[in-house]
């Protein structure tokens, strides 16, 4: 079966809503401490909400392609967190991450490519 357009866009949209997730959870993360209240502030509970609407929008998504070219699409992840992680938390990256970032493009390139031959 060959992957559909739309569950490849559905998995992206998966991607940046998880990857919202995660920027939320270290967020929530500078604050939290193992106490009631401190598990219920609300970047966290908005971190959970996402990824289970990631999950959800992921399983839809494997519906209509092969596991082969979705599942690396989902490493589209470490991208979204990296823009995510430098634009609001002011981490920085060094030449070493760039080149495993365009590694990882380069690489869902090239299975992007090998669906279409």
């Amino acid at each position: 079966m060959a992957t559909q357009f739309w569950s490849a866009v559905v998995l992206v949209v998966s991607t940046v809503l998880s990857s919202v997730a995660a920027f939320l959870f270290k967020v929530a993360s500078k604050q939290l401490q193992l106490t009631m209240r401190s598990l219920l502030n609300r970047e966290l509970i908005i971190g959970v909400f996402l990824y289970g609407i990631s999950t959800v929008l992921t399983v839809i998504a494997y519906k209509g392609g092969e596991l082969t070219v979705l599942v690396p699409l989902g490493s589209l992840n470490y991208i979204w967190a990296t823009f995510l992680a430098r634009r609001y938390l002011s981490e920085k990256m060094n030449t070493w991450r760039w080149l495993g970032i365009f590694a990882i493009v380069f690489g869902i390139s090239l299975i992007g490519v090998g669906d279409l031959l």
